[in-house]
């Protein structure tokens, strides 16, 4: 039984002529009779008796027909609902960030967003790497914003931009006016790190391995918002992404690295095995056209 065999079969039933119903569906006469015929050798029965020119059900012919309708009316819904702009596609987008990067860059970008396709509901999911990259391959996740690299082949990556890794230290504190630090100037300083457990923690102890020196941590939070009022208080100095400055906060200074400035690597990542939806693409577009947050100011 295929759709457009019910199709011609409502069409001859509700005009009672084989000809006009031809006429109505788009299809010649001759190929309409073969395909209600081979209906009813299908179905074992005969649905349609010709009394002359016109065209009667039989028994078995009344009790298709609503179920037919019914039938037609919920294709001809489904294929409504898959054409039209605002359609299931477009009903949601998961977007996943590394917690030192989603208050950051993400609300300015998800306000435009919304103003494009209000119609679609955004989730924010804020978590480490592997989990973000974990719910990606389950397919939890539509789009993620991570920090590079990211080694797995099943994952589409295209980097966004590079972001320096500022020095953040007190006003108070006796380099503050400086233009610009050497590594040798925060060797003896005691840090307030990221935990290890986000992956700029760890790229920050190893921006520290590489210059051959295990920094004197004296604290590790997991939030930028608690290392930034430690600093604030005096407890330490740390290595804090760019788009971390509030330019209209003073309570912490954040200069460069001459020389061998950090950086992280921002990017985009999706599951390179689904479909990349409308809103997906939209988000992507305005990712790759969106400038680091602190650049901004």
């Amino acid at each position: 039984m295929e759709i457009h065999q019910l199709r011609y079969f409502v069409a001859v039933a509700e005009l009672e002529n084989f000809t006009r119903a031809a006429q109505q569906c788009h299809v010649t006469q001759p190929s309409l009779s073969q395909q209600i015929a081979k209906l009813e050798r299908e179905l074992g029965t005969r649905l349609l008796d010709r009394l002359g020119r016109t065209v009667v059900l039989t028994d078995s012919g009344k009790e298709l027909l609503p179920r037919a309708r019914r039938i037609l009316k919920e294709v001809d819904s489904a294929e409504g609902w898959f054409k039209k702009p605002e359609g299931p596609e477009s009903i949601s987008l998961r977007v996943g960030a590394l917690p030192t990067i989603a208050p950051f860059q993400l609300p300015r970008i998800i306000q435009h967003f919304r103003q494009e396709m209000p119609q679609v509901t955004l989730t924010l999911v804020e978590d480490y790497t592997d989990h973000l990259l974990d719910r990606l391959l389950k397919g939890t996740l539509d789009v993620a914003l991570l920090a590079l690299p990211i080694d797995d082949t099943r994952i589409q990556v295209e980097p966004l931009f590079r972001e320096p890794l500022m020095v953040a230290l007190p006003p108070s504190h006796p380099l503050a006016d400086k233009p610009s630090l050497s590594f040798n100037q925060v060797r003896q300083e005691p840090f307030v790190l990221l935990h290890e457990v986000h992956c700029l923690g760890e790229q920050i102890l190893g921006f520290c391995r590489q210059q051959e020196f295990q920094p004197h941590v004296v604290c590790e939070s997991a939030q930028i918002s608690t290392i930034q009022e430690l600093i604030r208080l005096g407890v330490g100095i740390s290595l804090l992404p760019e788009m971390a400055i509030d330019p209209a906060d003073d309570s912490c200074v954040y200069l460069p690295i001459r020389k061998i400035q950090p950086f992280r690597t921002v990017a985009a990542a999706w599951n390179r095995h689904r479909t990349v939806t409308l809103p997906q693409n939209l988000l992507l577009d305005m990712l790759r056209r969106e400038e680091p947050a602190a650049t901004k100011s």
